[in-house]
């Protein structure tokens, strides 16, 4: 008899919650926040909406630091 390895187990996504709250609920759910990704310096603000038919918004947006102020 061969060995037979149990193939992984599925993984849900992690906005799982969100959208099943989203879908139970009747109403939108809003995640907002900011971001620095990994290797980078550079910060992002991101707002997803779930919404109760099932589909989901994202909307992700780089923040620039202002331009250099000219020393007087």
């Amino acid at each position: 008899m061969g060995r037979h390895r149990r193939p992984p187990s599925p993984r849900l996504p992690e906005d799982t919650d969100a959208r099943l709250r989203a879908i139970a609920g009747g109403q939108p759910v809003v995640e907002e926040g900011v971001v620095v990704f990994l290797g980078s310096t550079v910060p992002y603000v991101y707002r997803t909406v779930h919404r109760p038919d099932g589909t989901t918004d994202r909307h992700l947006v780089r923040l620039d630091p202002p331009p250099p102020r000219p020393l007087h």
